[in-house]
């Protein structure tokens, strides 16, 4: 007669494949769980660029003197600087982008010893 408190030789199969497809099973919960991480991941990408967030960051990262507008001035603004043009390098704007710079402003970037200070541009 078997005692009902010894594990037969059959029941310790049983458990050994019940473990090996537990962790069978956890390996799947894993993987699937990376895809579906993954893939959340690439729709958020997708849709933030088919809103133009990328746009949005690219634009935010270039630095301001990058603009052919921006370089245009930045030379001429150097011209009058040189040439020691006034009434150019202290009176006149330009409009960068949605900014409206004069030449002395630091975003340009331009060393020059003219002093608008003391200059009029009336």
């Amino acid at each position: 007669m078997h005692n009902n408190h010894e594990p037969s030789a059959r029941n310790s199969r049983r458990n050994r494949s019940v473990t090996t497809m537990n962790k069978k099973g956890m390996e799947l919960a894993i993987s699937t769980l990376i895809l579906i991480v993954l893939g959340i991941a690439i729709l958020i990408a997708l849709i933030f660029s088919i809103t133009g967030g990328f746009d949005k960051f690219k634009s935010s990262t270039n630095p301001f003197l990058d603009s052919n507008e921006a370089q245009a001035v930045k030379i001429a603004c150097q011209n009058a600087c040189n040439n020691n043009v006034k009434i150019t390098y202290c009176c006149n704007q330009y409009e960068v982008g949605d900014l409206n710079l004069f030449c002395n402003d630091s975003k340009l970037e331009i060393p020059c010893d003219i002093d608008c200070s003391e200059f009029s541009c009336e």
